[in-house]
C-alpha cells in the first residue's frame, strides 16, 4: 500500500475531520454527542492510516469496511446535531457534502481491492 497521506480520500476526511473539530470546538451540547461525533469524524482518517501499513488485501479491505462504517455513524451524529439546531443548515449541508464525497471514495477503493483479488 502506498503513503497513506497520498491517497485523495484520506486528505478529504482529514480535511472534514478538521473542519468538524473547529466547529464544534465552542458548541454547548451534550458531552457524549460531541465527543462521538469527533471520534467517528477523525476514525475515518484514522482508520485509513492503518490501513496503509497492511500487506493483506483482505486486513486492507476490512479496514475500509470500518472506515465506510464510521462514514454512516458521523452522518447519524451530524443529523442528530442538525436537528437539535446544534449544526445550522449551511454547515450541515457542507459536512454531508463531503462525507458523501468521502463515503463514495472509500467504496470505490474498497472496490479496486476486491478487484485485485478477483
Amino acid at each position: 500500500m502506498q503513503n497513506f497521506k497520498n491517497l485523495k480520500v484520506y486528505e478529504e476526511a482529514f480535511r472534514l475531520s478538521k473542519d468538524i473539530f473547529e466547529f464544534m470546538e465552542d458548541k454547548q451540547m451534550s458531552r457524549r454527542a460531541k465527543e462521538q461525533l469527533l471520534a467517528s469524524a477523525s476514525s475515518i482518517c484514522a482508520n485509513l492510516a492503518e490501513m496503509g501499513a497492511y500487506d493483506s488485501r483482505k486486513a486492507q479491505r476490512q479496514k475500509l469496511v470500518i472506515c465506510i462504517g464510521e462514514a454512516n455513524e458521523s452522518e447519524f451524529w451530524l443529523d442528530l446535531c442538525h436537528s437539535l439546531k446544534i449544526i445550522p443548515q449551511r454547515e450541515h449541508l457542507n459536512f454531508m457534502n463531503a462525507l458523501v464525497r468521502i463515503r463514495s471514495m472509500l467504496c470505490k477503493l474498497k472496490s479496486a481491492i476486491e478487484e485485485i483479488d478477483d
